[in-house]
């Protein structure tokens, strides 16, 4: 029995992405996600980063899996990773540095079903999520965390989700006495 190099069987998206051409990218990306015509140019720059920047070594073993969740109109893909370690967890990816997502391993059951050109579509549509630039990121990142530390220091006044439930409840109850009058 032969004995196979693990490391020789990992594609990472860095790979993916050199292998690729965006006019190859775009056709899967606007079949795919036909609404995202307008930012195709945005697309294209975050592509071309992508081919230029240097992925960063991952020691964590995150894998990225995009599955297809639902059926017919109400289908969507969702990209997120998983660690080699814990298959059962995932986790979101949309706030990562791009570096990072190139030294990511492409799932082997993903590379198995899915085109190459639509792998990086999906990942693009994801690493774009919040911002398509890094800098956009980062931003929407930092807001983030300042409402959590917000909320932690009590400086954002929050409601249990028991008082949410009881405000709905009345205010249904109200509304469908308005109706029936």
């Amino acid at each position: 029995m032969p004995i196979h190099n693990d490391k020789a069987l990992k594609v990472l998206l860095k790979d993916i992405v050199q292998a690729c051409a965006f006019r190859n990218v775009k056709a899967a990306l606007l079949m795919l996600y036909p609404d995202q015509r307008k930012n195709i140019i945005g697309y294209k720059n975050v592509f071309e980063t992508l081919k230029r920047l240097r992925p960063r070594c991952d020691k964590e073993g995150m894998i990225i899996d995009i599955t297809k969740v639902g059926r017919g109109k109400n289908a969507y893909f969702d990209v997120s990773g998983i660690l080699e370690k814990d298959v059962r967890q995932s986790y979101a990816l949309e706030f990562t540095a791009w570096s990072k997502w190139l030294g990511y391993q492409i799932s082997p059951h993903v590379l198995k079903k899915m085109p190459k050109e639509e792998i990086i579509a999906h990942c693009l549509w994801e690493m774009t999520f919040m911002g398509i630039t890094q800098n956009k990121i980062r931003r929407e990142f930092n807001k983030l965390k300042k409402r959590v530390e917000d909320v932690k220091t009590g400086k954002v006044k929050t409601i249990p989700l028991e008082e949410v439930m009881a405000r709905l409840k009345e205010k249904v109850k109200k509304d469908s006495k308005n109706i029936n009058a």
